[in-house]
């Protein structure tokens, strides 16, 4: 008898028809609420955009084409994009196959950290570089003016290298997520026998490992091409001061700069954002398809680790050495800009001082509205964006089938949406009648919950695979219910895996900027916005102190819910 069969003879116990079953009528529930949220915003911008009164608008689409910036802006985001992109799968793909193929792994640590900068808001991190490696101030010009003289050598972040260096940065831990998975499933008797064949260990990695496994490294290229698309924080603080025009720095030109608001131009260069990824999804598709790689074999997982020999020094090195320069270096900055009272790249701690922390914190009304705002969202959306994603991972695990599918792939779509495409969709469709939700705490709750699911279904589908489907049949046997089994066997083996989605989620929505941008008012500040209004004022000390906090904020949280888990796993 299978599990289905036997849910199937509870819910007949229950007396209640299929479809009002409490899992199925709460699931439904959600599911019709997340799915109306993602497609009317979308398709009534695309429609109001590309169909006004159900007439193609020639009109819209000509004078886009007319616009001189049009190209630069197409140009400088491939180029962008497209460099960070090969780089972060590449770095990621080469460290997935350190940690998990090699004597140089680095153990707990090598799984841990290089998903750690996951944690660390995409704008603190660029902040950070922006305090390491600005002309003449740059803490690491100051030690270099040290080192070999005044301006002899010196760096800057606001250039082509600067952007593409920190979108590099920001993407590996993507690739690596993704790429290190499908390295531990990979078969380890493809590289023995290539070893045997007298092949080197570069040979091995770049014939055998990589090309097996290249499903994974096009769905990491995706990724990486949804992240750089849809994240304004970095184009909008390097970008902007090196004169860089990007798809997401100009859409919130045209939106918020330019006046009259050029709604369509706006709008068809979202539309141009998510055909490229839908051209990176199709290709992953044709990739995936094609059966030019192997499959899952019996030994995944096995086998022993390739030694590096002399090389395996150096690799841990460089593995280090991204982990400090993707958190530690811009967590440093961070805090040594937040203790001198100016910016200076110059340290002298007998000059350091917490006037910064004390104006953030109890002087300046948006940046502690902002905290509490910020808070207040990032609590309240991560809380239900998880029930959400929980209760439909149960649902797909429990159902199956074409329905449990579809449910699960709509749960997770907006992860194939830049960010920035779903803010503008939510600007245009709320903001107006008949809702009336511009510049409010919901359209910012709402926006969010959409935005930020996806990491919380993922982490509550891979939490749920802890639950084997043994236990869940002696829970039958024994004659509980469905309602019984999930609240006394599957939530407390799954709840520190929910717990680290929560932690995800959260985390993802404090350190938003995209949403902010476009849809915080100055009687809402969040965070991001607040971040955009003290860039744009110079206040770097309050700046950084602001970053500094926000950080610290998000350390706590994580802590806590690390905490949590640990204590979960020793039950």
């Amino acid at each position: 008898m299978t599990i289905q069969d036997r849910t199937g003879m509870d819910e007949g116990r229950a007396g209640l028809p299929r479809i009002l079953q409490p899992l199925n009528l709460l699931t439904g529930l959600c599911f019709a609420a997340l799915a109306l949220l993602i497609v009317f915003p979308l398709g009534r911008m695309f429609l109001s955009t590309l169909l006004p009164g159900g007439v193609p608008n020639v009109a819209a689409v000509s004078s886009l084409l007319e616009q001189p910036w049009l190209l630069p802006v197409l140009g400088n985001t491939l180029i962008a994009v497209g460099i960070s992109t090969v780089l972060a799968v590449a770095v990621g793909a080469i460290f997935a196959w350190l940690n998990e193929r090699t004597d140089a792994s680095l153990g707990i640590f090598g799984t841990i950290l290089p998903v750690i900068p996951l944690l660390l808001p995409s704008v603190a991190l660029t902040i950070g570089w922006v305090f390491i490696a600005a002309p003449n101030v740059g803490l690491m010009n100051g030690v270099l003016n040290w080192l070999l003289g005044p301006e002899v050598f010196q760096v800057n972040i606001y250039t082509w290298f600067g952007l593409i260096w920190v979108y590099t940065i920001h993407g590996v831990p993507y690739a690596y997520l993704v790429v290190s998975a499908a390295i531990k499933n990979l078969d380890p008797a493809l590289e023995e026998a290539s070893r045997i064949s007298g092949a080197g260990i570069l040979r091995t990695l770049f014939r055998v490992s990589l090309p097996a496994i290249m499903p994974a490294l096009a769905g990491s290229c995706l990724l990486v091409v949804i992240s750089g698309l849809g994240t304004y924080s970095i184009p909008a603080i390097i970008a902007t001061t090196a004169e860089i025009s990007v798809l997401p720095t100009q859409i919130v030109h045209l939106l918020v700069k330019d006046y009259p608001p050029k709604l369509a131009d706006a709008q068809l260069l979202g539309l141009i954002m998510l055909m490229v990824v839908f051209g990176f999804w199709f290709l992953q598709k044709k990739i995936s398809s094609s059966g030019h790689f192997v499959t899952v074999g019996g030994r995944a997982g096995g086998g022993s680790l390739l030694p590096l020999g002399r090389w395996r020094l150096p690799a841990r090195v460089l593995m280090w050495l991204y982990i400090a320069m993707a958190s530690v270096l811009p967590m440093a900055a961070l805090l040594l800009v937040a203790v001198q009272r100016f910016w200076s790249p110059v340290i002298d701690p007998s000059k350091f001082t917490l006037f910064h922390f004390e104006q953030v914190l109890f002087v300046n009304r948006v940046t502690f509205a902002s905290f509490r705002n910020s808070l207040l969202l990032a609590g309240t959306g991560a809380t239900i964006a998880m029930f959400i994603a929980i209760l439909t991972a149960i649902y797909a695990s429990f159902r199956g089938g074409i329905t449990g599918k579809v449910v699960d792939l709509v749960i997770k779509s907006p992860a194939t949406i830049p960010n920035l495409v779903i803010s503008l969709a939510f600007l245009i469709t709320f903001s107006g009648a008949p809702f009336f939700l511009s510049s409010t705490l919901t359209i910012l709750l709402i926006a969010f919950i959409v935005m930020y699911i996806p990491p919380g279904s993922i982490a509550a589908a891979s939490a749920l695979t802890q639950v084997g489907t043994d236990l869940r049949e002696a829970s039958y046997i024994a004659g509980a219910g469905e309602g019984r089994t999930i609240r006394r066997i599957v939530f407390p083996i799954a709840l520190s895996g929910f717990a680290a989605g929560w932690t995800l989620v959260f985390v993802h929505m404090m350190g938003d900027l995209s949403a902010s941008a476009l849809l915080a008012g100055v009687g809402t500040p969040v965070i991001g916005f607040a971040i955009l209004t003290i860039w744009e004022t110079g206040s770097f000390g309050l700046l950084a102190a602001f970053s500094t906090i926000m950080c610290l904020l998000n350390a706590i949280v994580v802590g806590a819910m690390m905490l949590f888990v640990r204590s979960r796993s020793w039950r």
